[in-house]
């Protein structure tokens, strides 16, 4: 074998070692600049900012979604708990009769018959299905056409019947164009006009049965054009933003006290899709019903940790990722001063655990010394004295009863957390870590929300985002 001189020997490796550096350096990067956005739909107290790092306040939220809607060029990406925003929904409708692909993952909520005469969730639920039936058919009002908005959920929504609602809507007397069926809905047999196809089960276990609607489908997300991230605590409703129709038409912002986030990454995008294809079925444009994947059958397969113009960000999904063990893990190991939150529901005792521990140094029932973390919470009023509630522990208050899930762990020194004084609901999950760190999304801190519905979670270390969160929180 003919060996190479020793002088061609190191030009070779050189000249190897430079290609190598060189290509590294050209891997594609984004064509555009990175850009994380908070607003929030309440005042703040801009007192707390830092320099240039005033808070966004009082923003309607259905015009910043509305505006990226708008910009998009090529795909829309949604998943929502509940929409009934006639703008939103128009916006969108208009869009796909661009030729936008827009793909709509949506809470199926439960059929009438379970709502035990719950007239405002019949009337919302109904509501909610019309407009769905809109974004089916699209401006040509035909479904399975070129313009439509294609629909998924967790389980089966039918279409409304009542023919007096659909004249409102511009709707055909009847949904002949849907498909009549017959369907098993968990263990209900139900019959009607299949208006938005779901999660199929295991056809192996049984033939063309579908799961009840008793999980929650609780994200709010959406992603534009696989680079902008759109998400937060706010459903796209009425309520959770301007508070009536009236108030709405008036353009009050008077709905639930809620944040919403903003970032332009591809990374997180991806993430993002990730989960959201993983929902859908693939990445196709028409959903896949026998390949979808909701709630508990998800897999913890997205990347959670990224880095965006040298912010950290953990991304999470419930409930394949186990995210509140996550939160109680960035708790013990970061919190070294304070945790300051703001929650609509919150009962998960391993989080009120580490809290504790870092309030007066014991977890046991009425123990423990002060040290000088300091803690602020604020709680939505519905749920201050719910026997199940970190409020009752926090608060030194004895519960009405307990359970495994829930013991009786007073604390022996009462935090100072509150009920909140909002007119309607304090809808944000918000928690801020030494002013440093924010844990934002749609989960609220309780085992429901973290072992059985679909939610997203962001974990931001950044100083300035922080402060921005700690704006509102102080005005809370």
């Amino acid at each position: 074998m003919k060996s190479f001189p020793k002088t061609s020997y190191i030009i070779f490796l050189t000249t190897l070692l430079l290609f190598s550096c060189t290509t590294e350096v050209l891997k594609p990067q984004q064509d555009f600049p990175s850009e994380i956005n908070v607003y929030f739909n309440k005042d703040a107290d801009t007192s707390y900012a830092f320099p240039n790092n005033k808070a966004n306040f009082n923003v309607n939220f259905e015009d910043k979604l509305i505006q990226r809607i708008n910009n998009a060029s090529s795909t829309i990406d949604m998943m929502a708990y509940e929409i009934n925003l006639p703008r939103l929904i128009n916006s969108l409708i208009f869009r796909a009769g661009e030729g936008i692909q827009i793909r709509f993952i949506i809470d199926a909520k439960s059929y009438e018959e379970e709502f035990d005469d719950d007239t405002t969730s019949v009337e919302r639920y109904t509501l909610m299905r019309l407009y769905l039936e809109q974004m089916s058919r699209g401006m040509d009002n035909i479904p399975g056409t070129d313009d439509d908005i294609m629909l998924l959920s967790d389980s089966p929504i039918l279409a409304v019947a009542d023919s007096t609602l659909r004249k409102k809507f511009n709707l055909p007397s009847l949904p002949v164009d849907y498909k009549e069926v017959s369907l098993k809905i968990g263990n209900k047999e139900t019959q009607g006009y299949l208006l938005v196809d779901a999660e199929l089960k295991d056809p192996r276990s049984c033939s063309n049965c579908y799961y009840s609607p008793g999980y929650q489908m609780h994200n709010k997300f959406a992603i534009i054009d696989s680079q902008w991230v759109f998400t937060g605590s706010w459903n796209f409703t009425v309520t959770g933003l301007y508070g009536s129709v009236e108030e709405m038409e008036s353009g009050e912002l008077n709905g639930n006290q809620n944040h919403i986030i903003e970032i332009r990454n591809r990374d997180l995008a991806h993430i993002y899709l990730k989960e959201f294809n993983e929902m859908w079925g693939g990445s196709q444009f028409q959903p896949n019903p026998r390949s979808a994947k909701f709630n508990t059958r998800k897999k913890d397969n997205t990347q959670h940790l990224l880095y965006i113009d040298g912010r950290k960000i953990e991304v999470y999904f419930a409930p394949s990722d186990n995210v509140l063990e996550k939160i109680v893990n960035v708790v013990e190991r970061e919190a070294d001063r304070s945790v300051y939150f703001t929650i609509f529901a919150f009962s998960y005792q391993p989080l009120v655990d580490v809290l504790k521990v870092k309030w007066e140094g014991s977890t046991e029932d009425l123990v423990g010394e002060r040290t000088n973390f300091d803690i602020k919470g604020i709680f939505d009023a519905s749920f201050w004295n719910q026997w199940w509630s970190a409020s009752i522990n926090m608060t030194g208050r004895t519960p009405s009863r307990t359970s495994a899930l829930h013991p009786m762990r007073r604390w022996k020194h009462p935090a100072t957390v509150y009920r909140d004084r909002e007119k309607r609901k304090l809808h944000a999950k918000t928690m801020i870590i030494d002013e440093e760190i924010v844990i934002v999304g749609s989960a609220n801190w309780s085992e429901n929300a973290d072992k059985k519905n679909d939610e997203n979670t962001l974990i931001i270390y950044d100083r300035m985002i922080a402060n921005q969160f700690m704006q509102e929180f102080r005005r809370r």
